[in-house]
């Protein structure tokens, strides 16, 4: 039969050779030949067989799964994260599916569950299964306790620094869905909206602000000559001791331009256009905020008592008014 293989398995687009038993009944298949099928190993989950059998890999277990919670299933947390395009710190061991809260219940079984809904997403197909936007993927992820709330709150600010989702997006979604297993979502919402573009960021701008000899620290901001040319966009600057923070980190500043340069050797490089605004630059690696943080802070305090003042001729772009 044209479209059908030697196991009876209709060729069928995005299914990577699985197909649930009423399709291999549709395609000529019988009651015998699926428990033949059974027995050699080709059963993967209720009422879905597997072409070649075996161990599944991820996106092999993510297409079964589908088809096991059904056509109204829409993929989320973690494992939607992955499928769009978004790094993990790692796949979620049972990967989740909403369903309609009037769907017909299916029972969870290994490596696979279906939660039911009230509020059912607008799904998007990617690669043959409908998946949730990336601000409830990210929520269910913590909703469902597939990532720590560390991991949640870098995530969350991985995304919105990328601009693959917005903070109105985010906050509308976590007002919807309640306030359980979310806490690292809304830490790293907090963060991003004060001026931090990065977790090791965040644990900065948090430190400094609780130091108590620490003057005022802007996140982020843009610093202009005198001529109203940009200078640069620090990750901290000190506004009353002319101090520029910068936290350096391959993992943040990975990948090329918009015209086509290493980031890195970007990021790096340009930090030479603070001195030649009397502006001193201090380095800091994510290594040392996460373990060696009170030395930083009190190496920090020291550089900045050694300093007469603001740079001459360097100012903060003011926002627009609102």
């Amino acid at each position: 039969m044209k479209g059908v293989n030697d196991n009876g398995f209709p060729d069928l687009p995005h299914q990577r050779g699985f197909a649930t038993r009423r399709q291999l009944l549709d395609a000529g298949s019988t009651p015998s030949a699926l428990r033949q099928l059974s027995r050699n190993g080709h059963h993967v989950a209720r009422a879905v067989y597997g072409a070649d059998g075996g161990a599944l890999r991820e996106e092999d277990r993510v297409i079964a799964g589908y088809l096991w919670a059904g056509k109204s299933a829409v993929l989320t947390g973690v494992n939607a994260l992955i499928r769009l395009g978004i790094a993990v710190p790692r796949p979620a061991t049972v990967i989740c599916f909403l369903v309609v809260a009037g769907a017909r219940n299916r029972r969870h079984i290994q490596g696979f569950r279906t939660i039911r809904t009230r509020r059912p997403p607008k799904a998007r197909p990617r690669y043959g299964v409908p998946t949730a936007p990336i601000e409830r993927a990210l929520a269910d992820a913590g909703r469902h306790r597939e990532l720590t709330a560390s991991e949640l709150k870098g995530l969350t600010i991985a995304v919105l620094q990328r601009r693959l989702t917005t903070p109105e997006r985010l906050v509308a979604e976590l007002e919807a869905g309640g306030t359980l297993g979310v806490t690292g979502v809304r830490q790293g919402l907090m963060a991003f909206c004060d001026g931090s573009w990065s977790v090791p960021e965040a644990t900065l701008a948090g430190a400094v602000a609780e130091h108590s000899d620490l003057p005022v620290m802007l996140a982020n901001p843009t610093l202009l000559d005198a001529a109203g040319a940009v200078i640069g966009v620090p990750d901290g600057y000190f506004p009353d001791a002319g101090v520029v923070v910068q936290v350096h980190s391959r993992a943040y500043h990975d990948g090329v331009t918009d015209d086509g340069d290493d980031r890195w050797t970007a990021t790096v490089e340009g930090d030479l256009r603070y001195p030649e605004h009397g502006l001193l630059v201090v380095p800091v690696t994510p290594e040392t905020l996460r373990d060696s943080l009170p030395g930083f802070l009190d190496s920090l305090a020291a550089i900045l008592a050694t300093r007469d003042g603001p740079a001459p001729n360097v100012f903060v772009r003011t926002p627009p008014a609102a």
